[in-house]
């Protein structure tokens, strides 16, 4: 055998196993929008039948639940989470790139610890203070927990893009006339496009899908999506309502998959270190 046909075969092989590892990693995706349009009878049938009556009754009745309102809930929480991550992280990363900050190690490692601990820990502390100031079950506690999580996510990895920035760049502006604040909106900020959009899409898709603390402390009035979808898992007695659950499930998977395919070439390109 020719060393030609050995790296064909090697690549057939190497080809054939990313194949199956992608269906195998998207196949419960493709059972869960099958079963969405499922009706009762059919969904729970073994083995799952490919062949049906798609109907869209599931998501009819998911809408007559009241689903709609804990939708604009996660839209309303997700948006102002990640907004004001994103807006008070990035400057704060920019000033540890490029300030020299008194204890300023000592304090990125604080913060980077408060990635260390799960962040189910913090929720009956969080769950006592946000009783005490009586924000429990509203949209702004939610919010503020939020951004407390996502903010050393933020900015360690920012950091991490301002510092592959050459500080030339800087001094070249400053040399024109520029201020420190123009240098990081003007200068700095667009070079590392693709870092801003790689820890939105991070912080959004964590607080998407976020549903433990939400659990905890939403309430009834600020309750996300996720937390929803337990509603549909039945209990002790009752089954689980797979055709609702699987509905409900698209509706939450839908903005995420949508929201990753617009800015995949900036996540792409941000965990590549290059520019989109």
């Amino acid at each position: 055998m020719s060393v030609h046909t050995k790296r064909r075969l090697a690549e057939t092989a190497r080809l054939f196993a990313i194949a199956v590892a992608v269906f195998v990693a998207i196949l419960p995706l493709i059972w869960v929008v099958l079963a969405s349009f499922k009706t009762g009878a059919d969904v729970s049938q073994l083995p799952p039948k490919l062949i049906f009556t798609p109907t869209l009754e599931n998501y009819h009745r998911v809408l007559d639940a009241g689903f709609a309102a804990f939708f604009r809930n996660s839209v309303l929480v997700t948006i102002a989470a990640v907004a004001l991550s994103v807006g008070l992280g990035v400057p704060a990363a920019y000033g540890f790139s490029r300030l020299r900050v008194p204890g300023g190690k000592g304090l990125l490692l604080f913060v980077l610890s408060m990635r260390f601990v799960p962040y189910i820990v913090f929720a009956v502390p969080l769950f006592v203070i946000m009783v005490r100031l009586g924000v429990v079950g509203t949209h702004g506690g939610l919010i503020v927990v939020y951004i407390l999580i996502n903010l050393p996510l933020v900015i360690w990895l920012m950091k991490s893009f301002f510092d592959d920035v050459p500080t030339d760049i800087d001094d070249a502006a400053a040399v024109d006339g520029a201020t420190r604040a123009q240098s990081f909106f003007y200068v700095v900020l667009p070079s590392t496009a693709a870092g801003v959009a790689c820890v939105t899409i991070l912080s959004f898709i964590f607080t998407w899908n976020e549903y433990l603390l939400a659990l905890v402390l939403s309430g009834r009035a600020a309750q996300t999506l996720p937390v929803v979808l337990t509603r549909f898992l039945g209990g002790m007695e009752d089954p689980v309502r797979w055709g609702l659950l699987s509905a409900s499930s698209v509706v939450v998977l839908a903005p995420v998959v949508v929201t990753t395919l617009l800015v995949h070439r900036y996540v792409r390109a941000g965990f590549g270190g290059t520019q989109a």
